[in-house]
């Protein structure tokens, strides 16, 4: 592979990073190039040398997005983005780090769902004790503060179950990101 092709394909494989990193990480393949040419080395040898770009691409990619999710504050969409990003780099990542986060993520998601329905429940008690014969007024404003704190209680269980998720996962990745980059330095 030529350094023209080598530096294409990589430039198209980092797409998703915003074009002034880019440029930043392509000078870095660029001096790599440049510095083995003035040692009389092939293109073709120092590509090899380099590994394949979209192998490159997919670990600089995955370190980006580990480093969004972390300075973004550590939200679902962006800690899911990074997930994703490291099970692009294989099986293993795919069986330890996508089936455990995708579980959580489920667990989190009947969590708020329990909490919500909570809540509606705290209304519909109400709507029943007001409108309805089935339960007196009294009934159902006590049985609505039940429901409805129990909703409450469960939501803000939530909130910081999922930062804390949230955290465990980025740490993990990170983790995970610097045990690649040792594995492919050796």
């Amino acid at each position: 592979m030529t350094r023209e092709h080598y530096l294409n394909e990589l430039w198209q494989q980092l797409a998703p990073v915003p074009e002034a990193k880019r440029r930043e990480w392509m000078y870095d393949y660029e001096e790599h190039f440049r510095i083995a040419a003035e040692q009389g080395q092939p293109e073709e040898q120092t590509a090899g040398e380099l590994g394949d770009p979209r192998a490159v691409a997919r670990e600089l990619l995955l370190g980006y997005r580990v480093e969004a999710a972390s300075q973004g504050g550590g939200g679902v969409r962006l800690v899911s983005r990074a997930v994703f990003a490291a099970v692009g780099l294989g099986f293993f990542n795919l069986v330890f780090v996508l089936g455990p986060y995708l579980a959580l993520l489920g667990l989190l998601l009947a969590l708020w769902a329990v909490a919500g329905s909570f809540v509606i429940a705290a209304f519909a008690v109400l709507l029943e004790g007001w409108t309805g014969d089935a339960i007196a007024m009294p009934l159902a404003v006590f049985g609505a503060m039940i429901a409805g704190g129990l909703g409450l209680l469960l939501g803000a269980a939530a909130y910081k179950l999922t930062g804390g998720i949230m955290r465990l996962t980025l740490k993990y990745l990170l983790a995970n990101t610097k045990m690649m980059k040792r594995s492919v330095a050796r």
